[in-house]
C-alpha cells in the first residue's frame, strides 16, 4: 500500500498555550466534545479528528482480528453501509500516529534552523496562489460598492417621484422594498469581502506566529490529545484504488494556520 501525506496549514495559531487560561479552557473543550472510546473502553487521541475525504464522514477506530489486535481507523460510512456507499479508507494507528509526529518535529526544526525564511516561505506562497482570488475578490468588491452607490441614488429617485406624483404609494413601497433588499444583501457581501482581504493582509503576522509556536516541537518525542486538537484542526483521509485493487492513500493534515500546501509520498 502506498501512503501519502499532504500537510496543509490552515486557520490561524495565535497564543502560548501553556500561558493562555482561556486558550487551555478551548482545548479541554474541544477534548471533552470529541472523547469518543473505541473498543477498548478509552477514547482514541485522535478521535474527532479524522474525516474521509470523499463522504465527509468521520473515521472511527476499530481493531483488527488478528492474534495481536491492531488499531485502525476507518470510514464511518463504509462501516455502516459497505463499499457502494464509500470506500475503506484505512489507516493503521501506528502509521498515523508516525506520520503526524515526524511531520510536526520537521516543521519545528525547520523553523528553528531559519524561522524568518520559513515565514517568508509560507507567505509567498500563500500569496502568489490566492493572487487570482484576491484579484476576482477585489473587481467584485468594485462592482457592488459601485452598484451601491447607484441604488443609493435610486431610492432618492424613488422619493422625488412619490412626492411629485410621479408613482403611486404602492408602486413606490413595492420598488422600495426591492432596492432596500438589494442594498442590505450588497452591503453584506462587501463587509465579508472586506474582511476576507484584510485577513489576508494579516498573512505576514500569523506567519510568524506560526514559526513561534511550532519551534517548542522540535524534540517531541510522543503525541497526545492536547497537543494533536492545540495544533490540528482535522485530518483528511483521501483513498483511491487501482484496476489491480491497489489502494493509495492520501492524507491532509490541516493546522491552524493559512492554507498552504506541502506534499510528500511515504511507501509503506
Amino acid at each position: 500500500m502506498e501512503v501519502r501525506y499532504i500537510m496543509i496549514f490552515l486557520g490561524v495559531y495565535h497564543r502560548n498555550l501553556s500561558n493562555d487560561k482561556a486558550d487551555f479552557a478551548i482545548v479541554q473543550e474541544k477534548l471533552k466534545s470529541r472523547q469518543r472510546p473505541g473498543q477498548s473502553g478509552e477514547p482514541s487521541m485522535f478521535a474527532g479528528l479524522l474525516k474521509c475525504g470523499e463522504c465527509g464522514k468521520s473515521l472511527t477506530v476499530r481493531y483488527t482480528n488478528a492474534k495481536h489486535p491492531q488499531q485502525i481507523y476507518s470510514c464511518k460510512t463504509y462501516n455502516a453501509y459497505g463499499k457502494q456507499h464509500c470506500s475503506q479508507h484505512r489507516i493503521e494507528f501506528n502509521t498515523l500516529y508516525t506520520l503526524v509526529l515526524n511531520k510536526i518535529r520537521e516543521c519545528a526544526a525547520a523553523a528553528l534552523m531559519d524561522g524568518e525564511a520559513v515565514a517568508d516561505r509560507l507567505t509567498d506562497t500563500c500569496q502568489n496562489e490566492q493572487k487570482d482570488q484576491r484579484e476576482a475578490l477585489e473587481r467584485s468588491l468594485t462592482k457592488d460598492e459601485e452598484r451601491i452607490e447607484v441604488l443609493e441614488k435610486m431610492v432618492l429617485r424613488l422619493y422625488e417621484d412619490m412626492v411629485a406624483g410621479r408613482i403611486t404609494d404602492a408602486n413606490f413601497n413595492l420598488l422600495l422594498s426591492k432596492t432596500q433588499k438589494e442594498q442590505a444583501e450588497l452591503r453584506a457581501k462587501v463587509e465579508d469581502g472586506r474582511k476576507r482581504l484584510a485577513d489576508e493582509i494579516r498573512l505576514a503576522v500569523d506567519a510568524r506566529q506560526w514559526v513561534e509556536s511550532i519551534q517548542e516541537y522540535r524534540d517531541i518525542t510522543e503525541l497526545d490529545a492536547a497537543t494533536l486538537n492545540r495544533l490540528i484542526k482535522e485530518i483528511v483521509v483521501h483513498e483511491t484504488i487501482d484496476s489491480d485493487k491497489t489502494r493509495h492513500i492520501s492524507i491532509e493534515i490541516h493546522f491552524n494556520l493559512k492554507p498552504i500546501p506541502e506534499v510528500e509520498q511515504v511507501t509503506a
